[in-house]
């Protein structure tokens, strides 16, 4: 990935200012508040202890600390309720018995107010918890935790001698942790890949098959292990969907998903996707997953009567490419999870020469130059409750939320260096700043009704605000002249814009609306007294709003006959020539109505009692007629 504070080819459609108005490197970068997804990231980031959750501007809005001496291991979720389940681990692992990247130790549940409300550990010879977990509606957890099996049981169960470089291998399975009343949890179902396998190595041992026959089973010997030699599996991301009690996988080194039915555990893989050669059903021509991360149902309740519910979102990290690897963005729309009968139609996709539905994507995504986006492991996508997609590249520490159409709405970058926060305008490389995933909680999530979410700041030093993420200070003082009206503006965050509205409609845009100068069509065509609405916005959004009758061009030549005396006035002003029973008004330069008097016409003048008014310059109305008074005190 391009570490230039804008990558031009994924903002094209933003304009420069908002991209890269104060050259920002890190933090929120570019920001449409007309097109983000309202609500709150939560970001959990490597090589530091805290999870914040953060706004459009970038300013932290809450956070959960940590000791210094932990590490992410790695996510982190909120509930509706405002609890924090998040993994952790010790910051040195130096000894440990199992050790890849993305392990863990810790699942734990802090209150909002980051109290430990209770946590389960395994970080032993035995196991390790890793990478994810997935919360259920009953309130439990499914955590992905390794399985150590030595080299004589994994021979026996027919594993390939020869693929068994440190004399173990690292199985998964799924526990499932209910937390209890003395703070910790208890394991209250399992499933384990080493219940379901089949291997064609070796006819003298376990798990002797046809991989190609029997597809809800694991081939032992397929798969390119992690970092680590034993890490055969390494699955790294989990979802439960409540609805199907269905269990969704990720399978990197099998660059596949796996699905399996939590209601029987015995009955191994029910659907899988990505790979079909991991099950001898295809070649690497058929491949459609590369090192996938972070598989997610969208089944929130935002999704719900969306054409996207139930669909799965996946984040492919390692695509080939002509030109060099690259990463996308997907959904896979599977036929059957309309299904009633799920389980069934599953199996029966499956025959002696298909391989699981469906054949291809549903949605794809990639950079316009698909090598300009690149993250090799880590990161993940999400489709928001407005359409948008949100989208993580996890080793460059960037989140990119666009519109269908591909409008930027928001792009941020985490403000870090090898877990330090970083001042403004720094400038990050690869694995700075590493980030597991981020996740976008609307607006409406429950939680949010009660607790405080006032800004805290940017979480950067030195930091740079954008325009749109400006305090509004901007104000406008109205000049009325006859035939003519102006505005002083003061406040506004980079440029503004003055609108003249009639009746809600736009009639001349400036400085001035005046009968000399652009808006002079507009202005020769307003009626005597026309209120007329002034709207400021600057560039930042901020707007400011006022109101005024116009004032025709001239106020005193309508009638020879008609008199206003005196002028400056004090306690009384006279008139003279009016019609019987016409209506003196005056009022305020701003339009404002202050006095009203009907007239005699069986007297030569009439008196108009002022005396109640402030000092000021008034406009007196007598019918079609109309005059400037100067009121003195």
């Amino acid at each position: 990935m391009k570490t230039t504070p804008c990558i031009a080819a994924l903002l094209s459609m933003l304009p420069l200012a908002w991209v890269c108005g104060q050259s920002n490197t890190v933090g929120t970068i570019a920001y449409d508040p007309a097109l983000y997804a309202d609500g709150y990231t939560l970001i959990y980031p490597h090589n530091q202890p805290h999870a914040r959750l953060i706004d459009a501007c970038g300013e932290v809005v809450h956070m959960w600390t940590n000791d210094s001496l932990r590490r992410p291991g790695n996510s982190a979720y909120l509930t509706p309720m405002g609890s924090l389940i998040w993994a952790h681990r010790p910051a040195n692992f130096q000894g440990d018995a199992i050790w890849a990247g993305g392990g863990g130790a810790v699942i734990e549940g802090r209150s909002w107010n980051n109290n430990i409300q209770w946590n389960y550990t395994l970080n032993d010879s035995t196991g390790r918890l890793h990478h994810d977990f997935a919360l259920t509606n009953a309130g439990t957890v499914l955590a992905i935790a390794w399985e150590r099996i030595d080299s004589i049981a994994a021979v026996e169960a027919g594993r390939d001698p020869e693929l068994l470089e440190d004399g173990e291998l690292w199985s998964e399975r799924i526990i499932e942790l209910l937390p209890n009343e003395s703070g910790g949890a208890d394991v209250i179902w399992e499933w384990r890949v080493w219940d379901h396998l089949v291997q064609d190595f070796d006819s003298t041992k376990a798990n002797f098959g046809v991989p190609e026959f029997a597809p809800q089973r694991v081939n032992l010997n397929f798969g390119s292990p992690s970092s680590a030699a034993p890490d055969w599996l390494h699955i790294n991301s989990i979802d439960y969907n409540p609805a199907l009690d269905h269990i969704l996988l990720s399978v990197p080194t099998f660059d596949e998903l796996w699905i399996i039915d939590k209601g029987a555990p015995n009955g191994g893989l029910i659907w899988r996707w990505g790979n079909p050669e991991a099950y001898d059903r295809g070649t690497s021509e058929d491949q459609l997953l590369h090192y996938q991360h972070a598989a997610r149902w969208l089944d929130a309740p935002y999704h719900q009567g969306s054409p996207d519910f139930g669909k799965i979102a996946v984040f492919n990290n390692r695509n080939p490419g002509p030109t060099g690897p690259y990463s996308s963005a997907h959904l896979i729309a599977p036929e059957l999870i309309e299904t009633e009968a799920y389980t069934a139609y599953m199996m029966n996709t499956i025959n002696d020469t298909a391989t699981y539905a469906p054949v291809d994507f549903d949605w794809n995504w990639t950079a316009p130059n698909p090598t300009d986006f690149f993250s090799s492991g880590l990161s993940n996508f999400e489709r928001l409750p407005n359409g948008n997609n949100l989208i993580l590249s996890g080793r460059t520490g960037e989140i990119y939320e666009f519109t269908a159409t591909g409008d930027t709405a928001w792009y941020y970058r985490v403000p870090l260096q090898g877990g330090t926060t970083i001042a403004q305008g720094t400038e990050l490389g690869m694995n700075d700043n590493l980030l597991f995933r981020a996740t976008r909680y609307p607006a409406q999530f429950p939680v949010f009704n009660s607790v405080d979410l006032t800004p805290m700041g940017a979480w950067e030093l030195d930091p740079a605000p954008l325009l749109v993420c400006q305090p509004c200070t901007l104000s406008a003082t109205l000049n009325i002249e006859p035939g003519a009206a102006s505005v002083d503006v003061a406040g506004a965050n980079g440029t503004y814009t003055v609108h003249w509205m009639v009746n809600g409609s736009e009639v001349c845009t400036g400085d001035e609306l005046t009968l000399e100068g652009p808006c002079s069509d507009a202005a020769e065509a307003l009626m005597d007294g026309a209120e007329i609405e002034v709207i400021v916005v600057d560039q930042s959004g901020c707007e400011f709003a006022t109101q005024f009758a116009w004032i025709p061009s001239s106020v005193t030549e309508h009638n020879q006959s008609f008199h206003v005396w005196p002028n400056p006035a004090y306690e009384t002003v006279y008139v003279a020539g009016f019609q019987d029973e016409e209506t003196a008004t005056l009022h305020t330069l701003t339009g404002q109505l202050v006095a009203t008097q009907k007239l005699i016409a069986d007297a030569a003048t009439s008196r108009i009692d002022i005396s109640f008014l402030p000092t000021g310059v008034y406009l007196l109305r007598v019918g079609s007629k109309c005059t400037h008074i100067l009121i003195r005190r």
